[in-house]
This record gives C-alpha cells, structure tokens and sequence, in this order.
C-alpha cells in the first residue's frame, strides 16, 4: 500500500493533491519496473508503451525514451511490424490469434489466468540473436476491464545451446553407434533394423523391395599379398562408391569383413541391377596404389540380388534369397551379378 504524508499538501488544493499523488505513484511504480531484473514492458489499451524498464533497454537496444508513448514495441523485436503477444492479449488472447503467430510455440500460463506463455528465437537481438521466453498477460480495472498488457521476457539463449547441442550430441552418438567407422556406410546393427522395417512397410501397402549382397572377390588373397592397411583402403574406397552411386532412398550397409549390402525399397529388380552394375564397373576399372607394388591393383565384387515376396514373413527369407545368388555369382566366375527372380536365376555377366 502506498503511504503518503499528508504534510506534503498542506498548502495545496485538492486538485494539486491529486496531481502531486498520481504523479508519486508513477514514480514508485516506474522505480518498481526498473528494480525488476526481467525485462518488462507495459502497453495500455490502445497499444501504447506505457512502461519501459531498464532491463529490456539492456536487451533491445532500445531506449526508454525512444519507446515510451509510441506503438512501436515490435521494433524492439521483429524486422516487419506485427503484434507482440501483449498486443494480442489486449485484443482478446483468443487461441487461433496466438497460434497463428506462435505456432507450436505457446502454452496457456499455468500460474496466471488468461495468460500465455511462449518461447522463440528473435535474429535481430543482439549481434546472433538471441532465444527468448516470453510471458504477457492482461492488466484489468476494479471492474475486470482489460485496460493494458504486461509483457516480460526472458533470455534463454544459454539453456536453448546447451539443450541444442546436447540434442547434437544425442544425433552424433546414435548415428555412431549405427555406423561402420571404416566405410562410413551403416553397420550390420542397422541393417537388420532396416529390414525388418522394410518387411513390415511392404506387407502393410503391399508393395516389394529388393535385396543386394556383394562380397569382395579374393579380398583374403589381397590382404595376404598386399598387408591389411592395403586391404582397409580398398574396403574405405568402395564403401565410396556404393555411396556415390545409390539413388535417394536406397541404404547401404557393412554387411561384415568384406560384405556389404544394399536395400532398394519399393524398386523392381531390374532398378537394383542398374545401381549395382555401375558399381561393379566402377570397382573393376579402379586402379589401386600400394606402396608394396609398383603396379596398379585392381579389385572386382561379385553380387547377389533378391527380392522380397508377398509370402515372407521373416527377413531370413529375403536375405537367404540374395546370398543364393551372390553364391551362384561367386562360383560362376565372379565380378557379376546374379539375380535370383522367384526360383529361376538370371545372370549379368562381367565385361
């Protein structure tokens, strides 16, 4: 309660009393929004600044006696004018206003009645930007009557990198652990995970997805001649190729030692055998340095092709389907492909 000394208007008429009390109760009050470490504005019912703390000057740049008596608090935030959720309080707070602006952003204030609270990144704070949580809500007379908005703000740009890179860290380590090291192709881990998913998905819209396995050809024989650092710098340099040539929604995988696998979902076996022959003639046309040889090395892969089918129900089924053919591939000659359709096998032959 504000308590004043009667002293003070002795000499003075009632109105002067009156004026002398408002004017000591602006003072206080703008002490008190200076006092509060929180940024804070207040607008009054036709949108105008009324109060301008010092706190919010530290944060916008703006000063106080640039803002106070103007419409222009969005200036303080925004690079095109639109209403600051006080505005939006003082026309009413309605859901679909709010939202429409702070989309997914705000919740209801679960401290104060027909208040909002809301979070989001302002670029044009500061030399970065910076995030901010903000809270409005109405200023109402003795009879209920909206006659202003009081917003206040928060930095929280600190929490939001920290939560952001913790966020990152999270995605770095989940991609690592699905992750082979060497190829930078996905692991074996991943790859029974995305075949299951890639069963379920074709039963449920009934469509096909197709299976490659390749295995490098001779590979033990070149690690022995050549030295395992040789034998690592074909698998990184392959792994390469098999990324580069795979289409948009095509996976690949380090089946394991010299094995990997491709996924093709939703495509016919004849779209697989086009991926996997432009990477069998890329394999097979690369020329090797080894600091063991002065010749060039070349490398070939043998590859085995399966596709899904309307009766399988586990991905041992579909996987067993590919490794017949890369069989058929290896004993038949190597570097090619071999197609296992239903029961009947179809060959590419290398060239």
């Amino acid at each position: 309660m504000l308590v004043v000394d009667k002293s003070d208007f002795s000499d003075e008429n009632p109105l002067e009393q009156q004026e002398n009390l408002l004017e000591k109760q602006e003072n206080l009050l703008e002490t008190v929004f200076n006092r509060i470490p929180l940024p804070t504005f207040v607008l009054d019912i036709n949108h105008t600044i009324i109060f301008w703390n010092k706190a919010l000057e530290q944060l916008t740049n703006k000063k106080r006696s640039e803002m106070i008596g103007t419409q222009n608090q969005w200036i303080a935030f925004y690079a095109t004018e639109r209403p600051t959720l006080a505005d939006l309080i003082i026309e009413g707070g309605k859901d679909e206003a709010v939202s429409q602006l702070y989309e997914n952003k705000y919740k209801a204030s679960a401290l104060i009645e027909d208040a909002y609270e809301a979070e989001d990144f302002f670029p044009d704070i500061g030399e970065k930007g910076e995030w901010l949580s903000f809270t409005a809500a109405s200023i109402t007379d003795a009879t209920g009557k909206v006659i202003g908005a009081i917003e206040t703000l928060t930095n929280i740009s600190n929490e939001k990198h920290s939560q952001i890179a913790l966020q990152q860290s999270e995605e770095r380590y989940k991609q690592l652990s699905i992750t082979d090291t060497l190829t930078g192709l996905y692991n074996r881990r991943h790859f029974t995970e995305k075949m299951i998913a890639e069963l379920e998905r074709t039963k449920r819209y009934n469509q096909y997805f197709a299976l490659c396995i390749i295995d490098l050809d001779n590979f033990k024989m070149m690690n022995d001649a050549y030295g395992h650092l040789f034998g690592d710098q074909i698998l990184q340099k392959f792994g390469s190729m098999i990324k580069n040539n795979l289409r948009k929604t095509d996976t690949a995988y380090r089946y394991g030692g010299e094995e990997f696998a491709i996924i093709f979902p939703g495509t016919s076996l004849e779209g697989a055998v086009q991926v996997a022959n432009r990477i069998r003639v890329e394999l097979s046309v690369f020329a090797f340095a080894n600091e063991n040889s002065e010749k060039r090395i070349r490398a070939t892969a043998s590859f085995g092709i399966g596709a899904s089918s309307a009766a399988d129900c586990q991905i041992e089924q579909i996987i067993k389907r590919a490794d017949k053919a890369l069989y058929k591939a290896k004993k038949t000659g190597k570097n090619k492909i071999e197609i296992l359709r239903d029961t009947a096998f179809m060959s590419i032959l290398n060239g």
